[in-house]
């Protein structure tokens, strides 16, 4: 199962559960509109063949590595870690930042608008990268040895895609507020750690998804229409 499809059905889990109702209701509506449409700012289809390093070969040093890695946190990790892991497993923009968010609440339609064409480029992007590499997750490849205290995702490991979308959006962020880049970058880092320290994702897969974000950042400062909704958000800050 791709990316795309994966936050897809979660999304609609939350939507029957919460009703038709609320904040995840709006964010599976845009989300399904969006995707079905153009490309908005980065082509997808590049990241089927775009030069990129693999994840570690099974039984290899770095495999074991990884894994080692892995069982270590899950050995440490506390009931607050893993609560916390749970929290941050959201992946859109209206729960990376929350309250800290520069925009102002509820958020204004340029900036949901901006956001959810951002999503619907990186869905593509990340599923094509997934896909390429077909790395299964750390409890599927060692049942009995890692245990996730988080929930278990369905598509494959490599690279994080949780890493790459709190990547994309801190680097989003400092492109409309530079001054913020090291809270906007940190808040990134630890969405990514704890998909290490839920039991979900290997380190490698962590790092695969920062290389990644960047690349994908760098290809969002080319596109006309990126920047120009950039300058629009400017507009929407808090005051």
């Amino acid at each position: 199962m791709n990316f795309r499809k994966e936050r897809v059905i979660v999304l609609f889990a939350a939507l029957a559960v919460a009703g038709c109702s609320g904040p995840t209701a709006s964010i599976v509506l845009r989300r399904l509109h969006l995707t079905s449409q153009r490309v908005y700012y980065v082509q997808a289809e590049q990241f089927k063949t775009v030069e990129f390093a693999p994840p570690p070969a099974p039984d290899s040093d770095a495999q074991k590595a990884d894994l080692a890695a892995v069982l270590d946190w899950q050995a440490r990790r506390t009931a607050a870690d893993c609560a916390r892991a749970n929290v941050t497993a959201v992946a859109d923009y209206e729960y990376f930042l929350g309250a800290k968010s520069p925009f102002p609440s509820p958020l204004p339609a340029e900036v949901k608008k901006t956001f959810d064409r951002l999503g619907a480029d990186l869905d593509g992007a990340v599923t094509n990268m997934k896909e390429r590499y077909r790395r299964s997750r750390v409890y599927k490849t060692y049942p009995g040895r890692a245990e996730p205290c988080v929930k278990k995702s369905w598509g494959y490991s490599y690279p994080s895609g949780h890493t790459i979308f709190s990547r994309v959006f801190a680097n989003v962020l400092t492109d409309i507020i530079p001054a913020r880049r090291d809270e906007f970058f940190a808040t990134a880092d630890g969405i990514a750690s704890d998909r290490l320290i839920g039991g979900v994702h290997y380190p490698t897969d962590l790092a695969a998804g920062k290389v990644f974000a960047d690349r994908f950042h760098a290809e969002l400062l080319k596109s006309e229409a990126y920047l120009k909704d950039i300058e629009k958000l400017k507009a929407c800050l808090v005051r």
